[in-house]
């Protein structure tokens, strides 16, 4: 460009135009897990098991990055969905594409599945992370109908027709049959983590059933690798894909409009509160409606979960695409 006092300063178009850029050397993705694992589709900004891997595995196809870093902030929840997330950031591993996890405030549970298997784990102090654990959920309402006097009976051919039996509970061989599904799971949750933590399953299991820790305890216990946050994980995750220069790419589904009728469609409501004081007490309707969710989550979700009960709810779940009901609330009309 000229530099002269009677010309302000200027750039020729062919000077720009030949002028030489840096490239970076490569890019890696961040692909963001946060709130509740569910199974099934949703909208950009909820912890659907098969959008994820859906946007894992197609990023991956277009190869749109070079190494791939994991952020997570999630108690768990849906065993198939952290299975189906895991199995996609496996595939990318497969083409020895490094993963780095990367925990935020909680990384619990099946949040802890998708990531076990990571190249490495970065966490804070404070997180919350641990709970290796299976449980399964049955809702049955033989009580309930007691108390008002109902009760169900019939005959079967087999030991497990008509089971789950909702009405009259679960026979003592439909027990057996789902105890040994959660234990065969549980056993699958120990070994992933055992190979992904190169950590024997006898010197794990003392350290699992459900057990929470902190970040730091974490690591002393081989949990996680290293102290950082998302930046140095990037940073991380560049040098183990040999990356001098990095270009950050977010990995995100292809979006819907699904978030403008839910914008359309919420009422209206002031958030002024009259008494200061109420500030410091829960509010009344968040309660209500994380109890709520977490019945729908029990009624519409999966049998079987990894979700860290000691960790707090899940991040609520945004509006969904429609999907065939699951066999409870196909049998309670919901």
């Amino acid at each position: 460009g000229e530099d002269r006092e009677d010309v302000f300063k200027n750039t020729r178009l062919e000077d720009y135009v030949a002028s030489e850029v840096d490239e970076p050397d490569g890019r890696v993705g961040i692909v963001t897990i946060a709130g509740t694992l569910a199974d099934g589709t949703g909208a950009e900004g909820t912890a659907f098991g098969s959008s994820l891997a859906d946007a894992i595995e197609q990023a991956h196809r277009d190869d749109k990055f070079d190494a791939l870093v994991v952020r997570i902030d999630s108690p768990g929840g849906s065993v198939l969905a952290s299975e189906r997330i895991r199995q996609a950031i496996l595939a990318v591993q497969e083409d020895d594409i490094p993963v780095v996890a990367s925990f935020a405030n909680v990384a619990a549970s099946g949040g802890y599945w998708v990531a076990a298997e990571a190249d490495e784990i970065f966490a804070q102090p404070e997180t919350i992370t641990g709970s290796i654990g299976v449980f399964a959920i049955l809702p049955s309402f033989e009580g309930t109908l007691e108390k008002v006097g109902l009760n169900a009976d019939g005959v079967a051919t087999t030991p497990l027709s008509g089971e789950p039996d909702l009405l009259g509970g679960p026979s003592d061989t439909a027990d057996a049959f789902l105890q040994a599904g959660v234990d065969d799971v549980y056993a699958r949750f120990l070994t992933l983590v055992s190979q992904g933590r190169g950590m024997p399953v006898a010197r794990l299991e003392p350290l699992a059933g459900g057990r929470v820790y902190d970040g730091g305890e974490a690591r002393q216990i081989g949990l996680i690798d290293r102290f950082g946050d998302l930046d140095d994980a990037i940073a991380r995750a560049g040098e183990l894909a040999e990356l001098d220069d990095t270009e950050v790419v977010y990995i995100t589904r292809e979006s819907d409009l699904g978030w403008l009728a839910s914008l359309f469609g919420a009422s209206a409501r002031s958030d002024v509160q009259a008494d200061p004081l109420a500030a410091l007490n829960p509010a009344p309707r968040a309660l209500i409606e994380q109890a709520i969710a977490d019945v729908e989550r029990m009624i519409d979700g999966p049998v079987m979960q990894a979700r860290c009960l000691e960790c707090g709810p899940g991040q609520p779940v945004a509006a969904k695409s429609p999907r065939a009901p699951t066999w409870l609330g196909r049998l309670l009309g919901l």
